[in-house]
């Protein structure tokens, strides 16, 4: 959603708009995601096209004769009302002159107005368990950028769940941050995180697993809120719990064969959805 009472931009000011047509999306994938991300965090280009079609996911960017060379992407969630930056990149040879933050600013005030969400949250690579790229970014940068622009870090052991579906590779070591929570704010409530939680799971892995993994991340949202830390704070970032992963937990669980009719899906009492 644009912003008509706004005053137009200047060619330094790019303009930032809703990424709506096929074309638009697939110039989005071929020329910012697909060189920016590594394959286990990057969503195909059809699956793309196919959530922005069902209303699942939403997209802003910025074109330069006729290509797409920033742009943002965010899951939403009808029933929990968070929304999940799932991307934000821009295209090589693009990066620095403030671009990256005219995007976050302008999206952020776009679903804000259109989906009115209870929180905006994103996935950060920790950067001290994920080192630097050099077509993927460097982790101590991007949250350097995200803190800049508000955002905190949920103090939960977070991972990034299989997005490939049964027996997908899981991103260990990630940091989820809420975004654009104001300087004063020092939680979120839990029940909102703890039920995206749950739906998030699902909707990549196919089930809540009952792994160690996935009920350390649970517990982490039991309580009435879940404290935020800034991620400018060294010793506070310290102390967030880090999601490691370990063995099976690397992996989302494989498909239930089909005699067994109950799955790995945890029970009511072990993923607290009752």
């Amino acid at each position: 959603m644009t912003d008509d009472a706004a005053p137009h931009p200047s060619p330094a000011e790019p303009t930032v708009v809703p990424l709506t047509e096929p074309a638009q999306l697939d110039s989005l994938w071929r020329h910012v995601l697909a060189p920016s991300f590594p394959p286990d965090e990057l969503t195909s280009s059809d699956d793309l096209r196919a959530g922005l079609a069902a209303g699942g996911l939403t997209a802003y960017g910025v074109e330069q004769d006729g290509t797409v060379v920033a742009g943002i992407v965010a899951s939403w969630s009808r029933a929990t009302q968070v929304l999940l930056v799932d991307y934000l990149a821009l295209a090589p040879g693009h990066r620095g002159g403030g671009l990256g933050g005219r995007l976050l600013d302008r999206s952020l005030a776009g679903w804000r107005e259109e989906l009115h969400p209870v929180f905006v949250l994103a996935e950060v690579e920790h950067p001290g368990h994920h080192a630097p790229h050099p077509s993927h970014g460097d982790p101590a940068a991007r949250l350097r950028f995200y803190s800049r622009h508000g955002a905190r870090v949920l103090a939960v052991p977070y991972f990034q769940p299989g997005i490939g579906g049964p027996g997908s590779p899981r991103v260990p070591a990630m940091l989820l941050m809420a975004l654009g929570t104001g300087p004063g704010a020092d939680s979120v409530p839990a029940a909102a995180v703890r039920g995206f939680l749950l739906e998030h799971l699902r909707e990549c892995e196919g089930t809540v697993p009952g792994d160690p993994a996935v009920r350390r991340l649970l517990e982490a949202a039991a309580g009435e809120t879940v404290p935020l830390v800034d991620a400018a704070d060294a010793e506070a970032l310290a102390a967030v719990p880090v999601a490691v992963l370990e063995g099976a937990e690397r992996y989302a669980p494989p498909a239930p064969a089909p005699s067994d009719p109950t799955g790995s899906e945890a029970s009511e009492g072990s993923d607290g959805s009752a």
